[in-house]
């Protein structure tokens, strides 16, 4: 069952809904009387319903246990010196979702003394969890799950709660995406409406480069929980989850938030009880800096400008265009404006290795005979070097230069690929390999330009997401260094190349990969591209900003082995705890009862009040 504080958070709920209904029926008192024994058992049947909902949630109160149900909340608590398993038994065609949001360690703990490690049925690892680790991790896994909880010695009482339920046809709710752009609004399943059970939807949101996401919910209205358990909106400031956590949201609240970079992840989940109306946030991009930010991508440039700012020059969005007076702001609020590479009068330079893009904005005083306003020209311009971009933007009100200097590159990706004829993208993620696979890639420009094309100057891996120490070079400054690695020809916008899965995988769990790829005019024969493996120590053409850098990862065996934690679990797979609920469920109907009681009082007494003239009494009969 449900810990005291959430089950008392959910009759709360349903008492003030219940108390809106009252409120609406006493305003219509004139027209129509409700009776109070009506009241009464509309109120019992309300509440009663809401608590038939509920969730079983209390504290595992022995060590490790095995379950069987389709969906369960699980609440663990244990002290130092522990090394339990919990077992999920779930058909092998059914995949297993587990969430976990509470995650209480000893903080003064070493991952490798205290954890909790979740395996897949095979005993592969899923995940890590350390004294460290966000609150909110959610795992799946085809079929079973085994969850390993291991504690050091220091005296204190470790927390964890997840929910886990099996993902069918009938519940997975078709929700989430990928959003690109300024400005627009995210919901949750059904809004306004009654969000579904087991709704589970991750957005990634992506703004231009050089600004950063502005938030507004409106409304947010889930279940309520002091420590959002249930139900929740959790709030990653970057591309994915592994990002930083901005907020996690649930309840009946409101919320304004900005992150610091220009993506942003939201992750919404329900679980399958005390469905509300979820919530609905609308999302803007702003500068970085306070009155405007550029960012080249490959083949046009993202201006957004502040409109307080703009308006504080005497302009608006309407009296603003490019070169070319046809192209105007693609939204004003927040305003922004997208350049082509080609078109709309921006023009194109190459000279000294280097490829310019220019435009200017121009904001015109109006046509009258007096205007105070002055004349005002935001410049633009992408700046490409052989290995990297730079974005300079100034602005001009009559002649007086205002310099601004942003820094950025082109969009460069780096993709797996299944075979050597590149046609099959590699979409897992991690990606799952056998030692010794060849592994293909390719690295590719976002840009329509076909003068551009791609040279793969360095690339190195790394057991460690931060590519700290132990390295391994494939190949730098154009030189290989793996007898392994394999160039294949480059082309317009792209180069492949390929390696063998190798010696960190023997004693790494992970390998990750990060490339610095140099990006050249395709026409111009002392391009870097064509330069090939460099050995001196001071390279011809140095980059003014910084490098195009590009990381992928990680590469995993498909087969990890973890005979300690398969032993542990087969010990106690079969273990079976049941934990007696009762004196929980008696307080939670206490505490429906005292409201009932009292809701009771006040309405007979509310009622007792009433004119007289205004009620039906009974007539004598002989």
């Amino acid at each position: 069952m449900k810990d005291l504080a959430g089950l008392q958070a959910d009759i709360y709920m349903s008492l003030f809904t219940f108390y809106t209904i009252l409120t609406s029926a006493r305003l219509r008192a004139t027209s129509s009387t409700m009776s109070s024994a009506g009241l009464l058992i509309s109120l019992l049947l309300f509440v009663t319903t809401t608590l038939a909902q509920e969730k079983g949630v209390v504290p595992e109160a022995r060590c490790g246990a095995s379950f069987a149900e389709s969906h369960k909340p699980v609440q663990i608590q244990v002290n130092e010196d522990t090394d339990c398993t919990w077992y999920i038994d779930r058909p092998s065609n059914e995949t297993t979702r587990v969430i976990f949001t509470i995650l209480e360690l000893n903080p003064g703990a070493d991952c490798s003394q205290e954890n909790i490690t979740i395996f897949d049925e095979k005993y592969d690892v899923l995940g890590v969890l350390c004294p460290n680790a966000p609150r909110i991790n959610v795992y799946e896994s085809p079929g079973s799950v085994y969850i390993r909880v291991s504690t050091d010695s220091a005296a204190r009482v470790r927390t964890a709660y997840f929910l886990y339920y099996s993902v069918t046809p009938e519940n997975d709710i078709d929700c989430g995406g990928n959003l690109r752009g300024y400005s627009g609004t995210i919901a949750s399943p059904n809004y306004p409406n009654r969000h579904p059970h087991f709704a589970f939807c991750l957005w990634h949101l992506e703004v231009p480069k050089n600004a950063k996401v502005k938030l507004s919910f409106s409304e947010i209205f889930i279940e309520i929980d002091p420590l959002c358990r249930f139900d929740f909106i959790a709030l990653y400031d970057g591309p994915d989850t592994n990002s930083p956590v901005l907020d996690i949201l649930c309840g009946r609240t409101v919320a304004e938030l900005e992150t610091t970079s220009n993506t942003l992840t939201l992750l919404f989940s329900a679980d399958y009880a005390n469905s509300y109306y979820g919530f609905s946030v609308d999302y803007s991009a702003i500068p970085q800096s306070n009155n405007s930010s550029l960012s080249c991508s490959g083949d046009s440039m993202t201006v957004i400008l502040n409109p307080d700012y703009i308006n504080g020059l005497g302009y608006n969005a309407l009296d603003l265009t490019l070169i070319d007076p046809s192209c105007v702001a693609q939204s004003a609020n927040p305003l922004v404006f997208e350049v082509p590479f080609s078109g709309c009068g921006t023009v194109k330079k190459v000279e000294d290795h280097l490829i310019y893009y220019t435009n200017t904005i121009h904001g015109r005083p109006g046509g009258g005979v007096i205007t105070r306003r002055k004349e005002l020209q935001f410049i633009v311009t992408c700046e490409l070097d052989s290995d990297s971009t730079a974005e300079i933007m100034y602005m001009t009100t009559d002649d007086v230069i205002h310099d601004q200097q942003e820094s950025g590159k082109y969009d460069v990706s780096l993709a797996f690929y299944h075979t050597q004829d590149f046609n099959s993208p590699v979409l897992d993620s991690p990606y799952l390999i056998d030692l010794n696979d060849t592994v293909y890639l390719q690295a590719s420009v976002g840009s329509q330009d076909p003068d551009l094309t791609v040279f793969v100057d360095t690339c190195y891996t790394s057991p460690e997401s931060n590519f700290q120490a132990p390295n391994y070079d494939l190949i730098r400054n154009g030189c290989t260094k793996d007898d392994t690695y394999n160039n294949f020809p480059s082309g317009s916008g792209y180069a492949r190349f390929s390696f063998s899965a190798f010696r960190f995988l023997n004693a790494h769990t992970s390998v990750y990969l990060q490339c610095r790829v140099v990006i050249c005019d395709i026409n111009d024969p002392d391009s870097r591209c064509n330069k090939g493996c460099i050995t001196r120590q001071r390279r011809d053409l140095n980059s003014k900003v910084w490098k195009t850098h590009a990381v992928l990862g990680p590469i995993r065996l498909k087969r990890h082995s973890e005979s300690e934690a398969s032993g542990s679990i087969n010990e106690k797979k079969d273990e079976v705890i049941k934990t007696d609920q009762g004196s929980l469920y008696v307080v939670g109907i206490s505490v429906l009862v005292v409201n009932v009681a009292i809701l009771a009082l006040v309405l007979l007494k509310y009622y007792r009040k009433e004119p007289t003239e205004y009620r039906y009494l009974p007539v004598a009969t002989q």
